[in-house]
């Protein structure tokens, strides 16, 4: 799949893999920040502490479905930080939990889920370990606005990020989705930095934690980009 790009220092196991992923257009939504977002983080100043992949993922069902499964056993990420664009919101929310739970609605091909719930025997609901008050908290100090939120919906952006959530759980990994609002609310170079410093948080949260040195992330990728 062509739609992933890493940082040009991808060869290098001893650094945390981190997807950092955005979303196109969909029915209401022909321009969404999120794809630009995922293209742009990190950019202009990438982190050298960790091995960054970025992909910009079509807003379908069955998209979002096999290209998670497929990025989260080539790359086997540390840390995943998901973006999407919420149509209703004044500032942006980070989610601190997951559904497993599809809205029959369309996708932007117009397709329906066509099932009940996104992981058959996934548990109810999943959350992030991530620090979210403490992540919005850092952002509000910035004087970005920003809220944790309690509910990701039940469209795709709620999928993809039970799909990370559960993968997260298994192999000792993070996840995290962040909604941002339309560009009339906030400007591109606001949310781009806002997007930086949540992936910069992020990965100092990360760091700390004692899964940091668990086995299954020892092994890299067949390619850094597949």
């Amino acid at each position: 799949m062509a739609d992933v790009s890493s940082d040009p220092l991808a060869h290098d196991s001893a650094r945390p893999r981190v997807l950092v992923t955005g979303f196109g257009p969909f029915p209401g939504v022909a321009e969404n920040p999120s794809g630009w977002l995922a293209e742009r983080v990190a950019a202009t100043a990438p982190p050298t502490d960790c091995m960054l992949y970025r992909a910009v993922l079509p807003t379908e069902w069955t998209a979002v479905a096999s290209r998670a499964a497929y990025f989260h056993q080539a790359i086997r990420p540390r840390l995943m930080i998901h973006f999407g664009v919420q149509t209703q919101a004044s500032e942006i929310q980070l989610e601190c939990k997951a559904h497993n739970v599809t809205e029959q609605r369309p996708d932007a091909a117009g397709a329906h889920p066509g099932r009940p719930d996104v992981i058959s025997g996934g548990g109810d609901m999943l959350e992030t370990w991530l620090p979210v008050d403490a992540l919005v908290a850092r952002l509000q100090a910035e004087k970005f606005p920003a809220s944790v939120s309690q509910s990701c919906g039940r469209y795709i952006c709620n999928d993809l990020y039970f799909r990370s959530l559960h993968w997260a759980e298994q192999n000792g990994s993070d996840a995290l989705f962040v909604h941002v609002p339309q560009t009339h609310v906030l400007s591109l170079h606001t949310l781009l930095q806002a997007a930086e410093m949540i992936l910069q948080e992020a990965l100092q949260a990360v760091q700390l934690q004692s899964k940091f040195e668990a086995g299954p992330l020892d092994t890299l990728p067949p390619t850094d980009t597949p």
